[in-house]
């Protein structure tokens, strides 16, 4: 049997050849005339390329009779269909070359298309346009940035990074235990003018799960949170998934000259890759066409009574620690005077930055992953107070810091001689608490300032 296979490929192949060769005649061969090969200038109307921007999917199109295209992306030979479609993730301007070929050969001149991905395409929100004239990130200059890269606080190299005119890769090779460990700054000349209102959202991938990265966004030189764009909303990320980090409708309260963006990755894990492109920056008056999503309203909470049970602050035992330092240097402790649970605080002598008035209750409660908690508290200062920091917080020990470790860390504004009360609902601890600290920082406060505090309750979750 394998015989007669061989036998009848042989005399197949014969019977081809002969008829191959008896079929090209002198007469019938075809001449190549290299001066019918095709002037790709002369195809540039015949090449269509469309966006789909909500799925973020570019069409070609190549309508040229008797001739037929060579799609060149990224350098290389793509496709020859006069039609196809081809999927961007990231959002930005992108260019696609062409070549015309014909019988005769492929045209020494190509044309080059350009197309514009609006979002980078992702789950949920993927914020505001990216390539718009209202961006002021993309005509601005941006420095070369620095760094404070300090595991435990003993500053290390700066980590190795990379900018590619959009995107800016960090790799950060030692891991860090708590806030501001690591932080990146990046300086620009751009400058939003005070009283204006400005929208914002930034793009952020790591290799590895990551809790707490903070984004600060201030004038140069002034990193006083009341001046900053700094809603103390902390990006967490799962490796491999982008993330949105969104602002809208923000009020430049000083002329903020020369933006610096401070990003800061404390409480990484050794060897992570972050990721973070896609900024925008842009007066809220200019509409780019974005549609913000629908941010869920949390509902107040049914309250416990204030002097219940269910108030776990009112049936906690507590001690103070404080740390009131104007310019840095520590002076005496602030007074603290109980009504009950009750109190007020006495800061004789002003401050300027956020931390430099702390004032920290450390209880014996305790927490653990999985119960949802409701908080409360009334505030009121004889003067104006513009960031009062409000953190329920792990509570240190004497060989572990837990600063990252926190059910909120927020900061909330006095009007002098008006009470004011915030309220958070169904937070959960990220990490299991052995104790449980409430620190309250009035850094910034005037000569004199007293702070009432009244009113707080801590219980579990009520719907």
């Amino acid at each position: 049997m394998k015989l007669y296979i061989k036998a009848t490929a042989a005399a197949m192949l014969a019977l081809g050849g002969a008829m191959v060769f008896s079929a090209c005649s002198e007469d019938s061969v075809y001449n190549v005339d290299i001066n019918a090969v095709p002037m790709a200038a002369d195809y540039a109307d015949n090449i269509n390329i469309t966006v789909d921007q909500a799925t973020n999917t570019a069409y070609f199109e190549f309508t040229g009779k008797g001739v037929y295209p060579v799609w060149i992306i990224d350098g290389k030979s793509y496709s020859s269909a006069h039609t196809f479609s081809r999927y961007y993730r990231k959002a930005g301007e992108y260019s696609v070359e062409v070549k015309i070929g014909n019988a005769n050969g492929m045209s020494q001149g190509t044309l080059t298309k350009t197309f514009t991905i609006d979002k980078t395409a992702m789950n949920g929100f993927g914020g505001f346009v990216y390539e718009n004239d209202f961006n002021l990130w993309n005509g601005a200059t941006k420095k070369e940035p620095s760094f404070f890269y300090a595991p435990g606080w003993n500053q290390i190299a700066n980590p190795a990074y990379s900018f590619d005119g959009d995107a800016y890769t960090v790799t950060l090779p030692e891991a860090t235990t708590e806030q501001w460990q690591a932080q990146m700054h990046i300086g620009t000349d751009i400058c939003l003018e005070e009283g204006k209102k400005y929208d914002g959202s930034f793009i952020f991938t790591s290799t590895m799960d990551m809790k707490n990265i903070t984004l600060k966004i201030h004038p140069d030189g002034d990193d006083d949170d009341s001046h900053s764009f700094f809603p103390n909303q902390k990006i967490n990320l799962t490796a491999g998934e982008p993330a949105t980090f969104w602002f809208s409708e923000l009020e430049a309260v000083v002329p903020m000259d020369n933006l610096v963006f401070t990003l800061d990755f404390g409480g990484n894990p050794a060897g992570v890759e972050v990721t973070v492109e896609n900024f925008v920056i842009k007066d809220h008056a200019n509409d780019d066409g974005t549609v913000l999503p629908d941010l869920p309203s949390t509902p107040e909470p049914d309250w416990a009574d204030v002097n219940s049970a269910d108030n776990l602050w009112a049936g906690c035992t507590f001690t103070n620690s404080f740390y009131y330092a104007p310019g840095w240097s520590q002076i005496a402790d602030p007074v603290l005077t109980f009504d009950g649970k009750n109190f007020s605080v006495e800061l004789p002598t002003a401050t300027t930055d956020q931390w430099q008035a702390q004032v920290m209750f450390h209880t014996d409660l305790s927490a653990d992953t999985s119960t949802p908690y409701d908080f409360k508290i009334t505030l009121k200062s004889n003067c104006d107070l513009g960031s009062v920091m409000v953190k329920l917080v792990q509570t240190d020990e004497p060989d572990a810091k837990h600063d990252s470790n926190f059910f909120f860390a927020e900061t909330v504004a006095l009007a002098a001689d008006a009470p004011t009360t915030f309220w958070v609902a169904g937070v959960k601890a990220a990490e299991a608490m052995h104790a449980v600290s409430l620190v309250l920082d009035f850094g910034g406060c005037a000569d004199n300032t007293v702070v009432e505090v009244s009113d707080i309750i801590l219980q579990v979750h009520h719907d």
